[in-house]
């Protein structure tokens, strides 16, 4: 939407100034969206596309240096290569903007309250996050690959009270702040080098003079500082200083990135000695996909640190507090055995006198879990450990129970009397599986991203071969681990998109053509005589060609009917591959046939997710525009359709240039101003935009959309009771 600003040229960009200061530097969030007490809540804040380092300088006319400023935290770095989150009694924020023209990227934070209860914050450029529960720890780095990567943080309560301290983040850096006053004398100088000329400050020049006068209230504004960059070490201090949030921090930043959900509880043992006097270690495995471990005995963390005084522990934990459980033979009674193995590849073992990470002739290394059997110890390796993901797991003595009150619901219990959850349970040579509370499922389930059958009278997973595998008068595809298998061979067999078998017809498959009989693909040809051809195979099955019924070639291009599908033929007898043509013919167009639709269909199409409309099979509108239903479409160079103008979709107004692009931002259309947000949609009700100052706001501009997601100018409006002017251009009053 055009404004009367003020401007300054950059190369031959026209660039409203007050933008310029205006957009980047609101001082009032927009929203904050609410949650539960103690919980991280995201604010949401406004600025521009651009990114700080794009409004702050190159639409100021200001050069310092390299443009791309992103891992500048030097003093003056606020407003630079990050904005500064807020500092207030009782909170602590952690900001994320962008300083590159990309908008669109986000940063994941990890959050686990005091509770034990964690979730993922992903906060947008010009969010904040605030944290107002003390104990609450924050891991900034959430996918990091090891230990030392990841960026943990625990917020005390003496941290909150001050509220002085903070993070901001850009897409490359981590900046850790403090609050603060004073002038950006960067910015100052340049702000007067701008005024009184770029060798104002030479020399002795400005010696004395108060510069930071000479700026404007918007300049002001941005030259003023709030914060500065500090070391790590000062946000850490609130930690290391309190001994009673040291210890609960070192006993729970594990449950951050740890998969704590699957710790095992167990002695250890080694061959000839057994590890702690018997008591019981939790090995925690780090991450799913991967065969690496922590160990803690109560609060301690086992250390791979090589001593010959025997194995250490550790308060904390770093890259020797991390261990690769390696699987080793199994012993002489046929139980499960590993190998602990610290970050320089040596391994836990020891004899009858003692244990160390070390080596020597008389070590033996394998190490197992004496209060678990082996069914339990694979179990608990499906869960987490790397090639293990698509086993099920087993129990001894499984004991199936009916619920007293409706005898179609049955649940398993281990030979412990524990119950089964989450999990597949064997009997004989079935398998059954159970939900969150131990319920056996049926009927369809996705479980781990395969799909499965359970037969509703028994609970029993269907197999090949089986009556399970009959469902609904269709019989269904399945391999021997009970996976449903889509749009598959099985020698002379074809499942379709659902995993059913084809029992009869035509069948397109990978781009070419197949007819199926009594289940089995035919290879023999196939002759039609009230069509007047013979069909000929490969001895693969793919349809290759048609002929006459003296198998002498076909005088004109030919479809034909097959069990209600269509197949269309050359002149030359080959088989024409449904889809869309390439443009051929005078004039030109495309083409378009499909076993179920036919060579001569007419109507609005969807093929690999592109929109296009044909007439008795064909299109002939390129580059061009062509109104269909009353509606304006334009076509490009391939044929696919693009809509044209304002439409609605799925409740929300979009606004399509001629060429069919999305627009946003502001838009004039029929003499009504529109705007229209990143994704595309109109705004509508009350919503803000930067640009300029306008009291008491600084920082942007308010607009009211009416439902048709025009906005009012030139105004005086009653809403929900209150009455408001709107100037010529949309502006609210105040």
């Amino acid at each position: 939407m055009k404004k009367d600003f003020k401007t300054i040229r950059i190369g031959r960009k026209l660039i409203p100034a007050t933008a310029a200061l205006g957009i980047l530097f609101s001082l009032a969030p927009v929203a904050e969206n609410k949650a539960s007490a103690g919980l991280a809540t995201v604010l949401d804040v406004t600025i521009t596309s651009l990114g700080i380092v794009a409004d702050v300088y190159e639409k100021l006319g200001i050069s310092v240096g390299d443009p791309d400023l992103s891992n500048y935290t030097g003093p003056y770095a606020e407003n630079v290569s990050y904005r500064a989150p807020n500092f207030k009694s009782g909170e602590f924020n952690i900001s994320v903007h962008h300083t590159k023209g990309d908008s669109n990227f986000t940063r994941t934070i990890k959050v686990l309250y005091p509770d034990g209860k964690s979730e993922m914050k992903d906060l947008k450029s010009g969010q904040q996050l605030k944290i107002t529960e003390p104990g609450t720890i924050v891991d900034l780095k959430p996918f990091a690959e090891s230990v030392s990567e990841h960026d943990l943080l625990y917020i005390t309560q003496a941290q909150l009270n001050e509220g002085k301290t903070g993070v901001a983040l850009n897409q490359v850096t981590t900046v850790y702040v403090e609050k603060t006053s004073g002038e950006n004398k960067v910015l100052v100088d340049e702000f007067y080098k701008k005024k009184f000329g770029a060798d104002s400050l030479d020399g002795f020049k400005g010696l004395g003079v108060d510069r930071f006068s000479y700026l404007t209230e918007e300049q002001k504004k941005v030259a003023t500082l709030t914060s500065h960059p500090v070391n790590r070490e000062v946000l850490s201090n609130y930690v290391t200083n309190n001994p009673k949030a040291q210890a609960d921090f070192n006993d729970r930043s594990t449950n951050v990135f740890a998969e704590i959900t699957n710790t095992l509880e167990t002695p250890i043992t080694l061959p000839d000695s057994i590890l702690n006097h018997g008591e019981p270690y939790k090995i925690i495995p780090y991450k799913k996909g991967t065969n690496k471990v922590l160990v803690k005995a109560g609060s301690k963390y086992l250390s791979g640190r090589e001593d010959n005084r025997g194995i250490q522990y550790s308060d904390s934990f770093g890259a020797d507090e991390l261990f690769e459980l390696v699987s080793a033979p199994a012993s002489y009674n046929n139980k499960w055995q590993f190998h602990l193995v610290n970050k320089n590849g040596v391994r836990l073992a020891g004899n009858a006198y003692g244990h160390k990470f070390g080596t020597d002739w008389s070590y033996k290394s394998e190490i197992s879990f004496t209060a678990i059997n082996n069914d339990e110890v694979n179990n608990w390796l499906i869960d987490w450990y790397p090639g293990k993901e698509h086993e099920k797991q087993k129990y001894e003595g499984v004991k199936f129970e009916h619920d007293k009150s409706d005898t179609s619901i049955w649940t398993a219990y281990d030979s412990s009397g524990k119950l089964i959850t989450n999990s597949w349970v064997n009997r004989s040579n079935t398998y059954y599986y159970t939900d969150a509370s131990g319920v056996l499922l049926k009927g369809w389930q996705e479980i781990k991203g395969n799909t499965y059958h359970f037969n509703p009278a028994s609970n029993e997973m269907a197999l090949p071969n089986s009556s399970n595998a009959q469902i609904e008068g269709k019989n269904y595809h399945f391999n021997d681990s009970g996976v449903l298998q889509r749009s598959a061979w099985k020698g002379e067999q074809y499942s379709d998109a659902s995993g059913a078998f084809v029992k009869e017809g035509l069948q397109e498959i990978d781009g070419k053509l197949y007819y199926f009989k009594d289940f089995s693909v035919n290879k023999n040809q196939l002759r039609l005589d009230d069509q007047h051809v013979i069909l000929h195979f490969s001895d693969k099955g793919v349809l290759e060609r048609a002929t006459d019924l003296n198998g002498k070639a076909l005088s004109t291009p030919t479809t034909v009917t097959l069990n209600g599908k269509q197949v269309a033929f050359e002149l030359t007898g080959s088989v024409i591959n449904p889809g869309v043509s390439v443009k051929l013919g005078s004039p030109l167009s495309i083409q378009y046939y499909s076993l179920e639709d036919g060579a001569a269909y007419s109507g609005w199409k969807v093929i690999d997710g592109k929109n296009y409309h044909f007439e008795k099979g064909k299109h002939s509108t390129f580059d061009g525009h062509q109104t269909i239903d009353g509606k304006t479409y334009y076509f490009n160079n391939d044929g696919q359709a693009l809509l044209t103008g304002l439409h609605q979709i799925e409740g929300k107004l979009y606004y399509y240039d001629n060429k069919g692009k999305m627009q946003t931002g502001w838009q004039e259309i029929n003499g009504k101003w529109y705007y229209f947000d990143d994704s595309g949609a109109a705004k509508k009700g009350w919503f803000n935009v930067g640009g300029g100052y306008h009291f008491p706001y600084f920082g942007y501009f308010t607009y009211y959309a009416k439902e048709d997601g025009s906005i009012y100018q030139n105004a005086t409006v009653e809403l929900n009771g209150k009455t408001y002017k709107f100037d010529s251009h949309g502006h609210k009053g105040y």
